[in-house]
C-alpha cells in the first residue's frame, strides 16, 4: 500500500549477494562490445525488478489501509478490532459518510505506522455497496498521498467478484494512472489488473491476500516492462506489520522485450528474501525496504 538503490538497482537496502562479483563487473567493463551490452542488459533487468517491487509494495499497502478503515467503520462478522499497535490507521482520521457512501482516510501532515512506515495525505473512497457483497464496487483515489516521502498517484477500482460457492471474498483490482514520484523528481508508472482472494482470519492481523493477474509499467530509467504472476502471490498482514511489504510466497516473471527475470518469494516466512533467476542463474537477494532513505 514508500538514498540510493544498490548498484545495478536491485534492492532497497543491503544485498546478501549479487549476480556479479566486483571482479566480474570490472572484467565486463573492460571487455568488448558484446560484454558491454550484457552489462547494460543486467542493469536494465535489475532496475526493472527493483522499481516493480517498490511500486507493488506501496500500492498494495493502500489496499491494506482501505481494508482496515472498512473494518473500523463497518460490521465485520464478529471479528476483533485492530489492536492500536498493529493498526495502519491508528494515527489517521477516518470519516465515514454513509449517506453519500464515502470514506475519507486522512493522515494529515504525516504519521508513523507499524514497521516505521510514514504516511501523509488522504485516501478518498466512494462505494456502491458494502464491500462484502458480490458486485459491490469501491473506487479510491489518492490526494497528496505519500508513503516514506514517495508521492503516489492513481485511481484504484475494486470490484467484488465473489462467486456464490466461494468460501472467501474475491476482488478484481484495477490500478489506472499509477505513478510514484521520488523526492528528487524522478518517477515510475504502473498499471495493474489483478484478482485477489481475501483469506480472512478471526483477527485481522492474520489475514492473507492471494493474488493472481498482471501488471505493466515504466521504470524510473524509462524502461517499459510487463509482469505476470506464474503462481499466486501470498501477502500476509502480520508480515507487513513486521516491515515485510512484499509477497512472502509465490512466483512472478518480469519481462522487458525478450528478457525475463523470475522472482521466487519463498515459502511463506516473514522475510524480505527472494530468489531471482535470470538466464538459468539464481541468486538470493534481500529486498529490505530502505526506500524511505532513498532520494534517487
Amino acid at each position: 500500500m514508500i538514498d540510493t538503490m544498490k548498484n545495478f538497482a536491485f534492492t532497497f537496502g543491503s544485498l546478501k549477494s549479487t549476480f556479479f562479483s566486483l571482479t566480474a563487473v570490472f572484467l565486463l567493463m573492460l571487455t568488448a562490445c558484446d560484454s558491454n551490452d550484457e552489462l547494460v542488459s543486467t542493469e536494465i533487468s535489475s532496475a526493472i525488478t527493483s522499481d516493480e517491487a517498490v511500486l507493488d509494495s506501496y500500492f498494495e499497502d493502500t489496499d491494506d489501509v482501505v481494508f482496515e478503515a472498512n473494518d473500523k467503520v463497518a460490521a465485520t462478522n464478529g471479528r476483533s478490532a485492530m489492536d492500536d499497535d498493529e493498526s495502519l490507521t491508528r494515527c489517521a482520521e477516518i470519516i465515514h459518510d454513509a449517506e453519500n457512501k464515502t470514506i475519507n482516510i486522512d493522515f494529515g501532515d504525516g504519521c508513523e505506522g507499524p514497521g516505521g512506515k510514514i504516511r501523509s495525505g488522504k485516501i478518498i473512497i466512494t462505494y456502491t455497496d458494502r464491500k462484502y457483497l458480490p458486485g459491490a464496487i469501491w473506487v479510491y483515489t489518492l490526494e497528496d498521498y505519500t508513503v516514506n516521502g514517495i508521492a503516489l498517484e492513481g485511481t484504484k477500482t475494486l470490484t467484488n467478484v465473489t462467486g456464490i460457492e466461494h468460501d472467501y471474498l474475491s476482488f478484481n483490482k484495477l490500478l489506472e494512472g499509477g505513478k510514484a514520484t521520488w523526492p528528487d523528481g524522478s518517477f515510475a508508472t504502473r498499471e495493474v489488473n489483478k484478482t485477489f482472494t481475501w483469506i480472512r482470519a478471526s483477527r485481522p492481523v492474520n489475514d492473507e491476500f492471494h493474488v493472481e493477474g498482471a501488471a505493466s509499467g515504466i521504470t524510473k530509467d524509462g524502461v517499459a516492462y510487463e509482469v505476470g504472476i506464474v503462481s499466486k502471490l501470498i501477502y500476509k498482514r502480520k508480515c507487513r506489520r513486521a516491515g515485510v511489504h512484499i509477497a512472502v510466497q509465490g512466483l512472478k516473471s518480469v519481462v522487458k522485450g525478450d528478457e525475463e527475470v523470475l522472482i521466487d518469494f519463498g515459502d511463506g516466512e516473514c522475510d524480505n528474501l527472494v530468489t531471482i533467476t535470470k538466464n538459468g542463474e539464481s541468486e538470493m537477494v534481500d529486498l529490505t525496504d530502505k526506500s524511505r532513505d532513498r532520494n534517487s
